[in-house]
């Protein structure tokens, strides 16, 4: 499971009935896979990441939404391996988050867990720049605005493209600060 990048579902094995007992902790049972995942990484037995999706590839799947696009947004994003940014296409159309809007996943961007934190390797965050490049070309693409908030500091409660002066039409309705750019 470690040679195909299968990290959780290999949690779910050290961790079960058939593990060692008592099973270890959640964050045990992480350190002791990733330790094991880099070494096979050095024997070269892991599969290599899959690509990230080409600027094209984005653009076509984004215009191939069916709702109507109003805006590309960038947004940062965690779970128990790190921080990651997503590229959405913010739809009209009444969504979870927002009474008018809705968001549609372009891509996801990881270049690396948060063990990268603890070595120096980030800031700055390439994803975060990525997100930034990408997200404009398909935002110019499709003639919509771009908005990515936080590209600097990853942080999940940060205004949001419907939050905008933009979005509303009328002014903004949300204090935090925003970066939009076109």
């Amino acid at each position: 499971m470690l040679c195909a990048r299968k990290l959780f579902e290999a949690i779910v094995l050290i961790r079960g009935d058939n593990g060692p007992q008592p099973p270890p902790g959640l964050y045990e049972a992480q350190e002791l896979l990733y330790a094991r995942r880099a070494e096979l990484d050095r024997l070269g037995l892991v599969e290599p990441e899959p690509p990230p999706p080409t600027t094209e590839q984005l653009i076509e799947k984004a215009a191939a939404v069916t709702a109507p696009v109003v805006a590309i947004e960038a947004l940062w994003d965690g779970d128990t391996q790190g921080w990651y940014v997503c590229i959405v296409a913010i739809v009209r159309r009444p969504g979870r988050d927002h009474d008018r809007y809705d968001q549609v996943l372009l891509t996801a961007l990881r270049h690396g867990s948060d063990h990268r934190l603890f070595t120096g390797q980030v800031p700055p965050w390439p994803e975060a720049q990525q997100g930034t490049d990408q997200g404009q070309a398909v935002a110019r693409a499709l003639g919509v605005p771009f908005h990515f908030t936080s590209p600097d500091i990853p942080d999940t409660d940060l205004s949001r493209w419907w939050d905008t002066a933009e979005a509303d039409g009328q002014g903004p309705n949300s204090d935090a600060p925003s970066r939009t750019s076109s």
